[in-house]
């Protein structure tokens, strides 16, 4: 398997870099993050440079199915401001992947255009309140009405809760032996009377407003099920194609992380003088940064060769799931050693040090924690 970049998915990643050279700055990060609103004027040139529609078919208007170029997109953002990075992979991957896939014919021809044009931003809510670990304790329901379905209940970390467009929420459409059985997805219009959400006050990426949403005889119709009439009670099964992208969304945003947190390290440690020379010439902190590229070197392995499978259309659960864990834990490692590396100044706010720390305590929970990904991967591989 070749992981190399063709020459279009290089042209995509140089653009980028140029792109946060000149606009999406540390300072611009830092600025945005602070504020902890939508980074508006950063995303919208990612749409205008036609990247929102890269695994968009193109009879809708998108380039075709391009998951790695997606995924180094992620990667590059992600080394600045993660949350930019969070709110493209809701539109390409969640919106754009997910729908190319799984989406009714009607579905893709009213949706895939608006991802396209970075006018969507897609939510995903799955898990709830009192789920705990459980992500298929599944309360939310779906109660038949007329030719649709009112929707009730409340979900949790969700991303973008109080700034999608539309939400792509599991509810019980059917009684089974099973928790997983008779779950079907819908996708919800943010607008409909009875939605309402509201963000929590996370450690890090404010910007991406994760939150809680909550449903209240919310009125969707039969068209609205993920796949159409064909998609009722199906949702389990797409609950398993969904999870390859945003396992691949957060395996390239933590791979990112680990890369921005290492480079800024780095220069730090060529920069700071001790007795006589750079730090980076001391032994210590030389072993820890060559630590640090070791483990981003083989995560980025893992992601470029679930995203080629991706690409190939071909399942790849195990692998993305591997990267994805691989990957928050290189974003958490990478982040704690690059404070050690800065010393006093790590834990100081004007320093960006801190700040991967905190996004990357973001990526290590949510809805999906490393103990949980644990069991779903030893399911996939056998282990019971």
């Amino acid at each position: 398997m070749d992981f190399r970049l063709t020459e279009e998915q290089e042209v995509i990643r140089d653009t980028i870099r140029r792109f946060i050279v000149r606009e999406c700055t540390r300072d611009a990060a830092r600025e945005a993050d602070g504020k902890g609103d939508f980074p508006e004027k950063l995303y919208r040139p990612l749409a205008d440079n036609g990247f929102c529609g890269l695994v968009v078919p193109e009879m809708y208007g998108g380039g075709g199915r391009n998951v790695l170029a997606a995924a180094v997109i992620i990667e590059e953002l992600s080394a600045v401001y993660p949350a930019l990075a969070g709110a493209f992979a809701a539109c390409a991957l969640g919106g754009g992947k997910n729908l190319s896939d799984l989406g009714s014919p009607g579905q893709r021809e009213r949706h895939l255009p608006t991802v396209v044009d970075g006018s969507a931003l897609f939510a995903g809510a799955i898990l709830e309140p009192d789920a705990g670990y459980g992500r298929f304790a599944v309360g939310m329901t779906a109660t038949p009405k007329g030719d649709g379905f009112l929707l009730s209940g409340a979900k949790k970390f969700v991303r973008l809760a109080g700034r999608a467009t539309t939400i792509l929420t599991l509810a019980k459409t059917n009684s089974g032996n099973s928790p997983r059985d008779g779950l079907s997805f819908f996708l919800v219009d943010a607008k409909s009377p009875g939605v309402t959400a509201g963000a929590t006050n996370l450690v890090g990426t404010a910007s991406l407003g994760i939150g809680e949403v909550r449903f209240e005889n919310v009125t969707v119709s039969r068209e609205d099920v993920l796949g159409g009439a064909e998609g009722l009670n199906q949702g389990y099964k797409q609950w398993e194609v969904l999870q390859e992208a945003e396992h691949l969304e957060v395996a390239a945003c933590g791979l990112g992380l680990a890369q921005g947190a290492y480079d800024y390290a780095v220069q730090y440690a060529r920069e700071r003088v001790q007795f006589g020379r750079p730090i980076i010439a001391f032994s210590a902190v030389k072993d820890m940064l060559v630590d640090m590229a070791v483990r981003i070197r083989s995560t980025r392995l893992v992601t470029l060769q679930a995203a080629c499978l991706a690409d190939e259309e071909k399942r790849c659960a195990v692998e993305a799931m591997t990267a994805r864990i691989l990957a928050v834990e290189t974003a958490r490692k990478a982040s704690m050693d690059g404070v050690q590396v800065l010393g006093g100044y790590g834990y100081t706010m004007e320093y960006d040090a801190q700040r991967y720390v905190r996004d990357a305590m973001v990526l290590l929970g949510g809805a999906s924690p490393q103990e949980m990904l644990r069991e779903d991967l030893g399911e996939l591989l056998g282990l019971g």
